[in-house]
């Protein structure tokens, strides 16, 4: 696994990581990244490719990284981003035959996670990650608006809208 990493499209070593504390690190996150991925994008295999690269970009800077759980958070933020903006075509509706009808596991309430994704999907991107990083990564509002670059206050607001217009949709 590491070894996947520790390569750069040249073929040489792109950082001198701990391998144990990396590949920990990488294992404790992964999976809740990828679904966090997965309800901004509505796409598991989209979620996948977006973390994997935010972990490429973390092991590049393991050694010079004082915090790598938020770094990783921004980047896989970031990610989702500028892939939400680089799609052209609608989100796809849960994962249904478009992915081989695999699920991408359960929300934090026990609602299966394509599910809140489609629910989601009607939101703004800022909305829809202010409401994902608040309800389903435990983030704290300055923590949201660290890294949507905004003040508390807005992420307050975001959430809000996003909690009114949810509640319109489910009636």
């Amino acid at each position: 696994m590491t070894e996947d990493l520790s390569h750069s499209l040249s073929g040489g070593p792109v950082a001198s990581a701990d391998d144990d504390g990396f590949v920990s690190f990488y294992r404790a996150e992964h999976e809740g990244q990828v679904r966090r991925a997965f309800l901004l994008l509505g796409s598991e295999s989209l979620a996948h490719d977006v973390v994997a690269e935010a972990f490429v970009a973390v092991f590049r800077r393991w050694d010079l990284i004082e915090s790598p759980g938020p770094y990783l958070n921004r980047c896989v933020l970031n990610g989702c981003r500028d892939a939400s903006r680089s799609r052209v075509t609608e989100r796809p509706s849960g994962l249904g035959s478009a992915e081989g009808g695999r699920r991408a596991g359960s929300g934090g309430d026990g609602v299966p996670v394509d599910h809140l994704a489609d629910v989601l999907a009607v939101l703004p991107f800022r909305q829809r990650a202010a409401v994902v990083l608040r309800f389903y990564g435990h983030q704290s509002e300055v923590e949201i608006a660290g890294y949507l670059d905004c003040r508390p206050g807005t992420v307050g607001s975001l959430i809000h809208r996003a909690l009114k217009t949810l509640k319109k949709e489910l009636s």
